[in-house]
């Protein structure tokens, strides 16, 4: 039998070879390694003589608008749905496996011929075609390098460019918190290394993702951290934010970047939550964990997943406090399992 990943390099050398049309697609809200790694791997098929596009449910993240090849993106509310994602002959999901989590473009992804999906996170969910699944892998950017690494070989051209460079960069740094996370390895500085040959910006890379501010987010940090919870002897700590509160501070998702981080980093906490109510009324909850909570194994019985210290997962009618209560009170039954 052909493993998975050569079979998805057939089909994608194949795509090439016919100057097909591939639709790329990240999941919704698309951090650094997802959207970095959707416009890597576009720019290097466009390189090779296919026609490679990224679809995206919502406009780009602020924090990721230096991220280059923007041009190559398109919002799904501003797509003609009735031209280009017909004439697919593949569709790639990217840093996700379930076409749940493509939002609005999951039908778009599924009416192809020909469905593929990259991800470093296990996952319970099916993809609906052929999957790449490399969990030892820090970032989904370290497979997009692989598939265009065995590219570069099979067509004898060189598919990298200073643009892709950059966006592979972007989601590798991203992914690995600036190289310190604990799921980056030898292999990580080795592509990391090829990479800085093409000469992308890092200084850039990492001010953006790691170190830019706004007054908005200032202030939302400075009422979640005064208003932050700490239970389980310290081990556990939480906060939470609701619709009242984005709306008067005028926040936005991306205004809540690094705030669980920052509450798993105070000394002697193993777990933390932060709990965001969305437009819709559900729930969202990112996992912060050390090496004595899987966040990933913790999420999965709620529908969620990650990583073992990084995870999400969303929960459904249910109010915020509910859903406050409930993985509190579960999260503490690990905690003293």
């Amino acid at each position: 039998m052909i493993p998975t990943r050569d079979r998805i390099a057939e089909v994608v050398l194949t795509a090439v070879r016919n100057k097909d049309r591939v639709g790329i697609y990240p999941h919704v809200g698309a951090d650094g390694d997802a959207l970095g790694s959707a416009i890597g791997l576009a720019l290097a098929l466009n390189q090779a003589g296919a026609s490679a596009r990224v679809f995206v449910d919502e406009k780009v993240n602020p924090r990721l608008l230096f991220v280059p090849a923007l041009d190559l993106v398109t919002v799904y509310a501003d797509l003609d749905t009735k031209t280009w994602p017909q004439d697919q002959a593949l569709a790639i999901a990217v840093d996700c496996t379930e076409p749940e989590r493509l939002g609005c473009r999951q039908e778009l992804y599924r009416d192809a011929p020909i469905q593929a999906a990259l991800d470093h996170h296990v996952s319970s969910g099916e993809s609906g075609g052929l999957r790449w699944i490399d969990p030892q892998a820090s970032a989904t950017g370290e497979i997009i390098f692989d598939l265009v690494t065995e590219l570069e070989g099979q067509l004898g051209q060189s598919l990298l460019t200073q643009d892709g460079a950059m966006a592979l960069m972007t989601a590798i740094v991203s992914d690995t918190g600036g190289f310190v996370y604990s799921n980056t390895t030898a292999r990580t500085f080795a592509i990391a290394a090829h990479l800085m040959a093409y000469d992308p910006d890092l200084r850039q890379i990492t001010y953006r993702l790691f170190h830019e501010s706004t007054k908005t987010q200032l202030r939302l940090q400075g009422e979640l951290y005064s208003q932050a919870q700490f239970l389980q002897e310290d081990r556990l700590a939480y906060a939470r934010v609701d619709q009242a509160l984005m709306q008067r501070l005028v926040a936005t998702d991306t205004d809540l970047d690094g705030i669980v981080s920052e509450l798993r980093s105070i000394s002697g906490v193993e777990v933390a939550f932060l709990f965001r109510e969305l437009a819709d009324g559900a729930i969202r909850i990112n996992i912060r964990s050390n090496d004595h909570f899987h966040a990933s194994d913790f999420a999965r019985p709620f529908g969620g997943g990650g990583h073992a210290k990084a995870a999400g997962m969303t929960i459904r009618h249910k109010t915020l406090d509910e859903v406050v209560d409930l993985v509190v009170e579960k999260a503490g039954q690990w905690l003293n399992g």
